[in-house]
Parts: structure tokens; sequence; C-alpha cells
């Protein structure tokens, strides 16, 4: 704020003042929080630091259009050195001191003091040009303008309104501070209708080219040092007047008078927050619209999983019905073989248990044994197939979603880990699915798989495992029928078979074979059904683990963006609000 030994705020404007620090501090909490760059964060501390200060003046144009001889002729002493060559090299601050010093502070700013009423309650900043022969000149010129209260942009009247000088003021609108343009050396334009010409044509492309219309001063500056040193009164009046300065001086005296300072002090730094709460609420919502759109990329792997869930399920159940089909044709020759087997006129073949058993096996099971583990070894190698062409199409699209992601640069460089940790997790997921489909053995998964399931059959029947194929068990089943069919025909007598026993056997043995080939079929289906179904969960589980970083990352890095977005939402609305109720002077043509 202004020097407090010559201002003393009232209770309004020290309470504005208060809001301001909260405010400023809010934001400087926000930056460090947000991971933003240093030269952002920095701006914001020398922001609260410059409130405590006194009123910031800033000078700036380009090289050669004679700002320090218009700070010389301000000040009325020949302060700063002039010349056609570039003589300001660096920043130079002129703060009030008892005696002349100069020093050099540590930013690299060059402080000089100097025993000058006005710089009692201003402090005046001399920039290099803003086309400086050397570039880094230029930079510090820039990055002093946030820090301004109320800028002064001398331009030449021989060359006014430049590329360069555009370029600045558009710097300086950016940043929505007070100006003033200068046209300096009107002592070199022939006419007053000259001047009038060059007025006219700075203001309206000031109009058409930035929207903006700030006072226009056309002063000499040669002149009115010359008047502030001249001999007689006469002199110095005529001189004065030529110069075009008491309109000027006039002007920013009254810009600068006590409550009018105050008032543009606490309304200055507000353009800095107006323009660091718009660019970062630029880059959040550019966050938060790729963060959407990764949202809807893990709802489409989500949505792909279900299909593929679904696929799977329709395709398992076609298969599964061609292994019920081979049950199902073993117990349509079963039930022949019964029928014209085991009867009477073969009760002598009957007997013969050994030839029974290896008829029955050949007639009846044949290789049923071989086919029905062929089926499960094609529904195996299947289900290691689709698993791994499932995975293979999820990198694809991850592969595909980073490189159109990446391709391009996000806006503005605030807080650039959300880049690199976004794009590092893509490429994680990437790299760790590849290793998957690269490192699949489609064997050593079937042969897994296989073992799984005959392991949960086999214990399901009650067998030991590994004993016994999922074939052979058809053929143990089926013959265990045939076996007790001839063991009870054997202990029979003829006359009974003949009447009664055999057409009961038959039907016996038929509905014995039938119920123990339909257990076998329950018991199969049922292992098949419930290892298919962990089978295809593991799979989904595990392309939804290997996302599952990023699915974390995007649910909190949205609401990390959402809170973000409402806090520069109420530091926008607050620095509204102090705008209005500081109602600072209007600085305008």
């Amino acid at each position: 704020m202004t020097n407090t030994k010559h201002t003393v705020l009232n209770e309004e404007q020290n309470e504005l003042l208060r809001r301001e620090r909260q405010l400023f501090s809010e934001l400087l909490e926000f930056l460090r929080s947000f991971d933003a760059p240093r030269n952002d964060i920095e701006l914001v501390e020398q922001t609260l630091s410059d409130l405590e200060e006194l009123f910031l003046l800033v000078i700036v144009g380009e090289f050669n259009s004679g700002k320090s001889a218009f700070i010389n002729a301000l000040l009325g002493r020949d302060i700063e050195p002039e010349g056609v060559t570039p003589t300001t090299d660096r920043i130079t601050l002129l703060r009030w001191a008892p005696e002349n010093y100069e020093r050099t502070r540590v930013d690299g700013v060059l402080e000089r003091g100097h025993p000058i009423d006005l710089l009692r309650e201003v402090a005046i900043v001399d920039t290099p040009g803003t086309n400086a022969i050397i570039r880094h000149h230029e930079e510090l010129s820039k990055g002093f303008v946030p820090r301004s209260d109320l800028v002064l942009f001398v331009t030449s009247a021989d060359r006014p309104f430049t590329e360069s000088e555009r370029e600045y003021l558009e710097i300086i609108k950016e940043w929505g501070k007070k100006l003033i343009v200068i046209v300096n050396k009107t002592d070199l334009l022939s006419t007053k209708e000259d001047a009038e010409n060059i007025k006219e044509f700075i203001h309206s492309n000031m109009q058409s080219l930035l929207g903006i219309t700030p006072p226009i001063f056309l002063v000499s500056s040669k002149l009115a040092r010359r008047a502030k040193v001249a001999d007689s009164q006469i002199e110095r009046d005529a001189l004065y007047k030529a110069s075009g300065f008491e309109e000027l001086e006039e002007f920013i005296l009254g810009i600068l008078e006590e409550s009018n300072r105050i008032r543009l002090k606490l309304e200055s730094p507000l353009g800095v927050a107006d323009q660091l709460v718009s660019r970062y609420t630029l880059g959040i919502n550019e966050r938060m619209s790729l963060l959407e759109d990764d949202f809807r990329m893990t709802e489409n792997i989500d949505a792909q999983l279900e299909l593929y869930k679904e696929d799977m399920q329709r395709d398992f159940s076609s298969r599964r019905a061609e292994i019920e089909n081979l049950i199902h044709q073993l117990n349509e020759r079963g039930d022949k073989w019964f029928e014209e087997n085991i009867r009477i006129g073969r009760f002598f073949e009957l007997v013969k248990k050994n030839e029974v058993q290896q008829r029955f096996q050949k007639e009846v099971v044949g290789d049923t044994t071989e086919v029905i583990d062929r089926h499960i070894q094609e529904l195996v190698d299947w289900m290691v197939d689709r698993d791994l062409r499932q995975w293979k199409s999820i990198v694809d699209y991850v592969n595909r979603r980073r490189q159109a992601t990446y391709d391009h640069n996000l806006i503005g460089e605030i807080g650039g880990n959300f880049e690199y940790n976004r794009n590092q997790l893509l490429q994680s997921i990437a790299q760790d699915a590849n290793k998957v489909v690269q490192s699949y053995d489609r064997e050593y998964e079937a042969s897994k798989l296989a073992l799984s399931i005959q392991s949960a059959v086999a214990q399901t029947v009650a067998m030991e495992v590994g004993a016994v194929g999922l074939g052979t068990l058809v053929a143990m089943l089926a013959t265990a029928t045939a076996v007790d069919v001839t063991g009870l025909l054997a202990a029979s007598t003829i006359a009974v078979l003949g009447l009664f026993v055999i057409p009961n056997k038959r039907r016996k043995a038929r509905n014995e074979f039938r119920s123990r080939t339909e257990e076998l079929r329950q018991k199969l289906i049922e292992v098949l059904t419930r290892q298919f179904g962990l089978e295809l969960q593991r799979s989904i589980e595990r392309i939804r683990e290997a996302i599952a970083p990023y699915t974390r990352f995007v649910r909190s890095e949205y609401q990390k963006m959402s809170k973000a977005r409402e806090v520069l939402s109420e530091i926008k609305k607050e620095a509204e609000d102090l705008r209005i109720q500081i109602g600072a002077p209007r600085i305008s043509a």
C-alpha cells in the first residue's frame, strides 16, 4: 500500500485492504497446491508484497521513444540518461530518499533514491524498450507490467503505434492495467493538424485492434525539460505551454491525489487475479474435458467387457450343447443296444461278461471318451484364445487413446505434472497389457485351465484327481451299467429270466444307464459352466485391474479439478465484488 508515513487509511479502506490480502493469500495457496509454475507463484507473492508498497508508476515504450527524457521532464531533474541508442539496459526503480543513492537489488533491479517530492508517494519504474536489441531487456520489461498500478506508455510522434508497441499494449490489456498513452517528441511535427492526425490514428487503432480507449496526450519532453530550467518566467511559460505537459501533469496529479491513488492502488492488483483466474480456469476446463473423455474411455472399456461377456456366454452355450449332444447320442446308442441285446434269445451270450463288456464298450461307448476330451480341449483353447484377443483389443484401444491425446500439448503450463501423470498412467496400462499379451503362453494357459476342469470333474464324482480323463469317466460310468446287467443275469434261472427277469432287467438297465449318464451330464455341464464362469470373470477382472490405477486417477483428478474450479470461482466473485466496492476512478479518453 502507499507509504503509511504519508497516508492514513480510513476504516473502509483498511477493510478493503484486508480482504484483498486475503484474496491473494487464497490465490497463492491455490497455486501452490496446484503445482503451478514458479513464476506465477512469485507473481502473486510479489503482488501481496506490493500491496504494502508505494503506488507504482511504470513507464514503458520502444527505445528512442523518449522515455528517459519524459521521466526527467516529469521529475524536473536529469536523472535518467538519454540517447539515440538503448540507454536503459535494465529495470530502474526510482524512489524518494533524503539523499541520492544507487544500488542493485538481488532481483537485478537498479534502485535509485532521490529527494524529489513526487517520489514521496509514488515509485517510478523505467523499463527497457519494447523493441530492445537485447531480448532479455524486453522480457524484464514485460514481466514488470503485472506489478504496476498505472502504466504510462510512451511512443514517438515520428513512428507511433509500431508492431512491437501493439504487442506490448496487448500484454498491458491482458493484465487489466490502467493505461495512459504519451505521444512524445511533438516538437518534430510541423503543424497542429499533424498532431491531431497522429492522435486520431492512435485512438482508432487502439479501438479497432485492442478494444481500449485510454487517454492520449501529445507532449514534447524536450520542451518541458527546457521550460523547467528556463531563466525567465515568460520563456518558462511559453515553453511549458508548447510542450503540452501542463495538461498531462494535471491529469496525472489528479489520478495521484490521495483518495484516487489509494483506490487505484487497491484495484490494480485485481487485474493480476483476473488474468490468473481466467488462465487457470481455462486450463482446468480443458483438463476436465479430457477427464470426461477418460470417463467415456473407461465406460467404453466396461461396455466392451460386457459385450465380451455376453458373446462368450452365448458361444459357450452353443459349445456346451455340443457336449450335451454327445451324451444324448450315447444314450440313444445305449437304448438301442439294450433293446437288441438284453433278450432271452441271447441269454447264452449275456452270461459271457467279458464279451458283453467289450461289445458294450465298442458299440455304445465307442470313441465317446476321445470325442468328449477333444470337445473340451477345443472349448479350453477357444476360451484362452478369446481371452488373449480381448486383451489385445483393450491394449490397442488404450494406445489409440494415448496417442490421440498426447500428440498435442495441453493449454498452458498450469500444474504440468497432470499431463505427465496422466500420460505415465496410460503408458503404464499399455505397457503392462502388452507384457501380458507378449508373455501369453496359449499352451500353458490351456493346460492349466484343462487341468482345473478335469480336477473339478474328478472331485465332483469322488474320484482321484489325475487318475482319469473326462472321456474316461463316461466309459466307466456307462460300462458299470453293463457289468451290473451281466452279473444279475448270470445269477438267475432260465425260466424266470424268460418270463419275468429279462424284460425287467432290460428296463432297469436302460434306466440305470440313463440315470448314470444324466448324472454325468449334469455334473460335467455344472463343472464346465462353473469353470467357464470363473475363467471369464478372472479375465475381465484382470483387465479391470490393469486399468484400475488410471480409473482411480481419473476419479480423483476430476474431483480435484472440480474443487479447484470452485475455489477459482469464489476468488473471481470476491475480486469482482472488491472492484465494485473500491470504485476506482475510470481512466479513459
